[in-house]
């Protein structure tokens, strides 16, 4: 049996990792629109924000294993979206998008 100060310890530490874990977030960017924008906000918002994406900024492959990593846990993912959401994903959260670009004013004199 638990002594009753070991037992408030760990229901005190309990519920604090549950409002920690439930604490609001800075608002994510949003999805850009896109003929996919609807279906990526709908399939991928429902487990996590959308900030899981726009921060995340892969190849073409990587989305590829992400969506099948996500259908393994649940997400409808149809054949018959699966191109054009890679297209989608690719174009606006590819490795490139993540690149900060030089401005001319940026770039160094030489």
């Amino acid at each position: 049996m638990l002594k009753p100060s070991l037992a408030v310890t760990l229901a005190v530490a309990f519920f604090a990792s549950i409002s920690v874990a439930q604490a609001p977030s800075a608002p994510a960017k949003p999805l850009p629109p896109g003929p996919m924008q609807a279906k990526v906000k709908a399939g991928c918002t429902q487990c996590h924000n959308a900030s899981r994406i726009t921060e995340s900024h892969y190849s073409r492959s990587q989305w590829s294993d992400e969506l099948d990593k996500m259908v393994g846990l649940g997400a409808v993912v149809p054949d018959a979206d699966r191109k054009a959401l890679l297209d989608y994903l690719t174009t606006n959260f590819g490795p490139l998008k993540g690149v900060a670009r030089k401005t001319p004013r940026d770039a160094d004199p030489k």
